[in-house]
């Protein structure tokens, strides 16, 4: 079964990090762990637009997929897939993007990250949302066939 949506909120508050996969433009997959934060029905993530494949990826026009999962068992988690938006360099989402992974760190990073010209803030509201639980049988209810997608 999904989890259900307090335990969704809580799973996604705890500092993990999310593998953010795009096509390019030469239809190839790319995967990298990216910080996000989760908010009002949204993932928030940071990146460059001409520095970083996932800034060109996403300017391209492609849809964006993340998985975040428990490390430990029972494993729990969460695969999100849609359309991600430009939203620019905002210095309060950027800090509350890099905060949540040490303030200290997060202090230092700001610094350089708003000297970045291309640093940018992308947004992603999930159209399809799956989430699961091993810890409670979900490995057996996929292996028979059972959805896991979250209502939004």
């Amino acid at each position: 079964m999904p989890l259900p949506p307090e335990e969704l909120e809580e799973f996604l508050a705890d500092p993990r990090m999310a593998h953010f996969a795009t096509v390019d433009a030469k239809g190839r997959p790319r995967v990298r762990p990216i910080w996000y934060l989760w908010r009002q029905g949204a993932f928030w993530f940071t990146t460059r637009l001409e520095a970083r494949h996932t800034g060109r990826d996403v300017t391209a026009g492609s849809t964006a997929s993340i998985s975040i999962a428990s490390e430990d068992r029972p494993y729990r988690a969460v695969i999100a897939r849609g359309e991600v938006d430009v939203v620019g360099k905002d210095e309060a989402l950027l800090w509350d993007i890099s905060s949540r992974y040490g303030e200290r760190a997060a202090r230092a990073w700001l610094a350089g990250a708003m000297k970045e010209p291309d640093r940018t803030v992308l947004r992603l509201v999930p159209r399809h949302l799956l989430s699961w639980d091993y810890g409670r049988g979900d490995s057996r209810r996929q292996n028979q066939g059972e959805s896991m997608r979250t209502a939004l």
